[in-house]
Order: C-alpha cells, then structure tokens, then sequence
C-alpha cells in the first residue's frame, strides 16, 4: 500500500487538531473537536494532546495486534489514552476533549476500515465500484446550541466520537472488503468532506483528484470555494484539512 497525505491547520495561528499516522499496513486519521470559548472540559490538557496520545494507542494496538478487529482496537485506544490522563481530569465530564476516528487497514486477505464521527473512508474495488463510509450524524442534530451538542455527543441521538467512553467504538462503521478486489482508497476529515456536502462534488471526484494531482489540491479547491462563499454555511470558515490517498 504506497501512501501520500496532506495535514494541515485552518490557520497558521492556532494548532492543528487533525492528526495523521501511516505505517505499512495501516493508516490512522483523527479530527479533534475544539470546544467553544467557556466550555469546562474537566482535562487539563489540550485537543493536539489527544490527538496525540490517542493516535499513538491506536498505532501501538494496530502494530502489535494485527488481526485484531478494528472495533476492538478503537476501544483499546480510547481506553489507553483515558489512561494516560493520569487521574488529572474529570473523565466523566461529557465535554471532555473529543476526535473523530478513520482507519484502514490492508492485510493479506482483506482491506478493513472503521470510521467514527463526521470523517470519511472511501474505497475502490472490482470494477468501479465505490463503498463509502461517512459518518454523517452530526450534519443532522436536533439541537446545534453549545448546551445541545454536549447533551447529544456519545448519545444515540446524536453522535457518537472517540472521548471518554470507551464503548463509543461499538457505534463506528466498520467493513471490510476482499483485498484483491481493492485498487485505491481515501480518508478525508471533515475539512475536506465540504468538497461533497457543500460544494457538488462526488466521492469518486476526491479519489481521481488525489490519484491525478495529489491530496494538496483538494486543499486547494476546498479553499478557493470557502472563499467563493464565506457567509453561505453555519460555523467556521475553514477548518484544519486532511486528506490521505492509498494506492494497492
């Protein structure tokens, strides 16, 4: 599996809370949720430290464990990483620091992929044939208040990510697909997603843009229509990208 990626802030003035680790097998993508000004979070640490912390579980369960199912190895991680807090924070805290998780993983036999949160894994196989995994559930709240969204994040009737609870990972799409069948595959957060919720474009267009011009141009383009229409969507302007393209 050769593997190229872009990872980049929404500005060179704050940190970038999307994280991205590749290996030879596998390739791990977060998008940490920043609260609002004012929220309490309980951790006295920052999103980029989850990311982190969280990524680096991941990739030490996934290297050591390489069969385990990917579910299995998101709770591991969450697990570790609540570990890791050492018993400075609240844990029970519902705005406790939060991430979006996207993983594939090519092994001899299959190619798997688990998503949680607003990212997206978009696989290639036989002839033409595209599965997608997006997990769009914050794109329907009832309630997009800050009061709101703490009360539906980790609740069935909202949304679901990687924070303190560790059976959020039972709520992840997870796949798997034969692998010879595979020939390319992407994992976008959702920075990039806006290319297709936002802007008309397809799934497939992000995969022929990675594979033609390399995942810097859908940085580009995602940029230039942002800019086309600031005031035309609810929330922030830009957001921190990445997108990573695998070729089998």
């Amino acid at each position: 599996m050769e593997v190229t990626y872009i990872c980049q802030a929404a500005s060179d003035l704050r940190p970038n809370d999307d994280f991205v680790l590749a290996a030879e097998r596998f390739v791990i993508v977060l998008d940490g949720a920043t609260e609002p000004a004012g929220v309490d979070s309980g951790c006295v640490h920052d999103v980029p430290w989850l990311v982190a912390h969280l990524g680096a579980n991941l990739a030490t369960v996934l290297a050591q464990k390489p069969a385990v199912p990917l579910t299995d190895a998101l709770r591991q991680g969450i697990v570790a990483t609540m570990c890791d807090h050492e018993g400075k924070c609240d844990l029970r805290n519902p705005d406790s620091p939060s991430s979006t998780v996207a993983i594939l993983r090519c092994t001899a036999d299959a190619v798997d992929y688990l998503v949680l949160g607003d990212s997206a894994v978009v696989v290639e196989h036989g002839d033409a044939g595209l599965t997608v995994a997006h997990d769009a559930r914050t794109g329907h709240l009832s309630d997009y208040t800050r009061e709101g969204v703490s009360r539906l994040r980790n609740n069935d009737e909202g949304f679901w990510v990687a924070s303190n609870r560790p059976d959020a990972a039972d709520k992840a799409l997870v796949g798997s697909i034969p692998r010879a069948a595979v020939t390319r595959a992407g994992l976008v957060t959702d920075g990039i997603t806006r290319l297709v919720e936002r802007y008309g474009r397809t799934w497939l267009d992000l995969l022929e843009g990675m594979e033609k011009y390399g995942p810097r141009q859908l940085v580009a383009d995602v940029r230039a229509e942002e800019l086309a229409a600031p005031d035309a969507y609810r929330g922030k302007l830009h957001d921190d990208v990445t997108a990573v393209f695998c070729r089998f």
